[in-house]
């Protein structure tokens, strides 16, 4: 697309340190996209990583690469959420933090939705995030660290949301309030945040764009471009590390410059 500006590759981004050494992680949607990403990053910056995912091919070849552990767990399923919070504690040792990264999409206006697809989105993008934070404080409560963290990936349709998206923003925008209760609650111990990013370039968007131009979407971002996961990633590291232990409440908007108010 003609007026791209440059897109940073992986090599670009900031080098491997330990901001993360000794922290224990589970990451939710982990087998691809942002949560992978997130996934990635943390692990080498020295966290432990617990991954959860219904793929489990994906989080198994995952753990394999990065050392972590792989939680199979179907998040449209409320059973079995908190048993694999307290797997992914009984594997990793303690909880010093959870990434609410999995989601999905859904598209239609309110008159068309069945209301068996409202209940599936927000099962996966909302309440699923609410149990897995509600089977995991009491774990980060009693973790070694004198901070833990909680970290939700909503969108910003979830703050300024489109039409035909009623499934979606709702779930996202509750997300982001979810995770200013949380904040109020959990402080001083556990710090919660959330990241808004914009179209990032996963599979999730790639499946969007088979149906949907993009570019007159990406024409309203200063920068002109998808983003990367990696570059979520970037900014999850400093909610969740050391670099970012003023900070909890915050709804922060990673998205090139598509500035969502």
């Amino acid at each position: 697309m003609s007026g791209m500006s440059w897109t940073p590759t992986p090599e670009d981004l900031p080098a491997p340190a330990s901001r993360m050494k000794g922290r224990a992680i589970l990451v939710t949607g982990a087998a691809r996209g942002i949560g992978a990403a997130i996934a990635r990053t943390f692990a080498a910056e020295g966290a432990q990583v617990a991954l959860l995912d219904s793929d489990t091919e994906g989080i198994e070849a995952l753990a394999r690469e990065i050392g972590g552990f792989s939680i199979p767990c179907d998040l449209a399923l409320s059973d079995g959420i908190d048993e694999a919070v307290n797997v992914a504690v009984a594997r990793v040792g303690h909880l010093d933090g959870l990434v609410n990264a999995a989601g999905v999409y859904s598209k239609g206006a309110v008159t068309d939705i069945d209301p068996a697809e409202w209940r599936r989105v927000l099962q996966v993008n909302l309440t699923a995030p609410f149990l897995l934070c509600r089977a995991a404080i009491p774990h980060m409560r009693a973790a070694p660290g004198p901070s833990a963290t909680i970290l939700n990936i909503s969108s910003g349709v979830g703050l300024s949301p489109y039409a035909e998206r009623a499934c979606y923003a709702t779930s996202k925008g509750g997300l982001i309030t979810l995770g200013k209760v949380l904040a109020m609650e959990l402080a001083p111990k556990i710090r919660v945040n959330t990241i808004c990013p914009g179209l990032i370039d996963t599979p999730m968007v790639a499946a969007m764009s088979q149906h949907n131009d993009l570019t007159p979407t990406l024409q309203k971002y200063a920068l002109r471009r998808l983003g990367l996961p990696d570059e979520i990633a970037q900014a999850a590291l400093f909610l969740c590390s050391a670099t970012g232990s003023f900070v909890t409440g915050i709804t922060m908007s990673v998205d090139g410059g598509r500035t969502y108010h």
